[in-house]
């Protein structure tokens, strides 16, 4: 993983948890004296310079809602300097108290370890159309509609401790294991069995979704981070974690668990070859 990313995924990172207020604290340490925000559509475009005016554009578009959430659902690197974010976001209106989300992006240039400039879209189809790219690079051959937010949806009812949720993924005879722990189950039923252990040794248990990828042919990759408190303890577990799925027809076939994302994304491009 680059420094570009890393440096931009520390940005998302406040934002998912509403942390905005340290998101701005921390800016002048990742961002240029000459930063250039760039809202490009939207309730608000508009074109800012340096972290008050980004300040000031980013919570004046709270103005209209009443609760704003950010997930992200991939970092992409575009090249050396650029770096695309996808991400949804979720929210409130206020006075309506309606429900509302869109899919946006943000395109982030990055040098010399600072943000030099940062584009952020609430319709992600013009910043495709502003990359040049027709749509988001996906395998057309992918056997499974909607893989990244299959995958999303489950992985957020672990997050959510939901055993029911998570299983109703599963099919009759899926498998689930983890090469270097040597473990593997088989069925619902073991599967669920051992879920049920891996979530009860711990207290407290969080999952941040850092990336979900769909390789085509079925495949999928997502790399959560673990924020856990085991039970009786006072110290915390955390780790990133690497998660292959192989879908058939909407349903998971095999879960493969990694604590090595780069080990795990090789072995998840080489499945989705495989498969193809």
């Amino acid at each position: 993983m680059s420094e570009n990313l890393d440096l931009v995924r520390s940005i998302y990172t406040d934002l998912e948890r509403g942390d905005f207020d340290r998101a701005f604290q921390v800016a002048p340490e990742r961002v240029h004296p000459e930063f250039e925000w760039v809202i490009a559509d939207g309730p608000r475009p508009g074109s800012f310079k340096g972290v008050t005016g980004m300040e000031e554009s980013f919570y004046g578009m709270f103005e209209a809602w009443e609760d704003l959430r950010f997930e992200v659902e991939q970092y992409r690197e575009l090249d050396a300097e650029r770096v695309l974010v996808l991400d949804h976001r979720r929210g409130r209106g206020k006075g309506s108290g309606v429900e509302a989300e869109t899919k946006g992006a943000g395109v982030w240039h990055v040098r010399d370890g600072k943000v030099t400039r940062a584009v952020i879209y609430w319709d992600r189809d013009r910043a495709f159309a502003d990359l040049g790219m027709e749509e988001y690079p996906m395998s057309e051959e992918s056997t499974t509609p909607d893989l990244v937010e299959l995958t999303r949806a489950f992985l957020e009812a672990g997050n959510r401790r939901d055993l029911d949720a998570m299983m109703s993924f599963y099919a009759p005879d899926s498998i689930w294991e983890s090469p270097p722990l040597g473990t593997s189950f088989e069925g619902v039923a073991a599967i669920r069995g051992f879920l049920e252990d891996w979530l009860g040794a711990y207290e407290e248990l969080d999952y941040k979704l850092e990336e979900i990828l769909d390789l085509g042919h079925g495949v999928a990759f997502g790399i959560v981070r673990q924020d856990a408190r085991p039970v009786g303890s006072s110290g915390r577990v955390q780790a990133r974690i690497a998660v292959i799925s192989e879908w058939v027809e909407g349903k998971i076939v095999r879960v493969i668990v990694y604590y090595d994302p780069d080990e795990a994304r090789v072995a998840a491009e080489r499945l989705a070859k495989e498969r193809g």
